[in-house]
């Protein structure tokens, strides 16, 4: 599946999830009739079988690996004798996150002299210039952490109005 068809089904759950809202249902209820794409999970990500595991049902680990597809036969996985003593080490809670991606907005209102020093701390507040344009191109989403880190580097340069990304999204969260 190619990386725009990818965006094209997180839009059309992202308009269930709305049309689900909108008609009542709670964030919860939403949550379970959202449809789970497997192409979403991190090819590192760690899948997790434990059916005796008392944290099964709020844990993404678990999630994901209900929704293993048929045609995958090997990956990462969180064995079962991790869960010693009621202790569960790898719990990763299951949760939706407003994600985002996109810079253009962000620079509509910025001064020519402050451009290319704000895209500069950006590509070193998000590792470097490639992912940088990742992150602008929507092949990865930033988390509502990374949002607030690059909204305070536009604000330390004075900026404090009109601060929207490009495109937002509600996706679970891996992090």
């Amino acid at each position: 599946m190619s990386r725009q068809e990818i965006l094209f089904q997180e839009n059309l759950r992202v308009l269930m999830h709305s049309k689900n809202c909108a008609e009542g249902f709670s964030e919860e209820e939403s949550e379970d009739k959202l449809p789970f794409n497997f192409t979403s999970v991190p090819s590192t990500w760690e899948l997790c079988f434990n059916k005796d595991c008392t944290h099964k049902d709020t844990c993404m680990h678990y999630f994901a690996g209900q929704h293993l597809p048929a045609d995958k036969m090997m990956g990462f996985a969180i064995y079962p004798n991790t869960l010693q003593n009621e202790k569960y080490r790898f719990y990763i809670e299951k949760r939706m996150i407003r994600a985002t991606w996109g810079f253009r907005k962000l620079f509509l209102n910025v001064k020519h002299v402050d451009d290319t020093p704000i895209r500069r701390e950006i590509q070193q507040y998000l590792s470097s210039r490639p992912t940088y344009y990742r992150y602008m191109n929507g092949q990865l989403t930033l988390t509502p952490k990374q949002q607030k880190g690059i909204i305070n580097i536009f604000r330390s340069y004075g900026y404090t109005e009109e601060l929207d990304f490009d495109n937002y999204i509600d996706r679970y969260s891996y992090e």
